[in-house]
């Protein structure tokens, strides 16, 4: 597993598309920096959408938006842990 912190143009980038809400580009970003299998990569919007905003809840330098993703999460009947339902 690598441990090593994430360089600052990472995570600008990865800011950048959970502040932009945009499911796609999570989806491609996580797969050239991450390298997401296939099985993973090949999931749905849904999927996607649900990463997005657990992701947005979990870091602290998105405070602003916890509230609305915390809301989704609610609604779609998730809660807001990465690895948890």
């Amino acid at each position: 597993m690598n441990n090593a912190v994430p360089s600052p143009d990472y995570e600008a980038r990865l800011r950048a598309i959970l502040l932009a809400g945009d499911w796609e580009a999570l989806r491609e970003f996580a797969r050239a920096e991450n390298q997401v299998p296939d099985e993973i990569y090949a999931k749905d919007r849904h999927f996607w959408d649900v990463m997005l905003h657990k992701l947005i809840c979990n870091r602290i330098d998105m405070l602003a938006q916890h509230e609305a993703s915390r809301a989704w999460l609610a609604e779609n009947g998730y809660s807001t842990d990465i690895g948890g339902y």
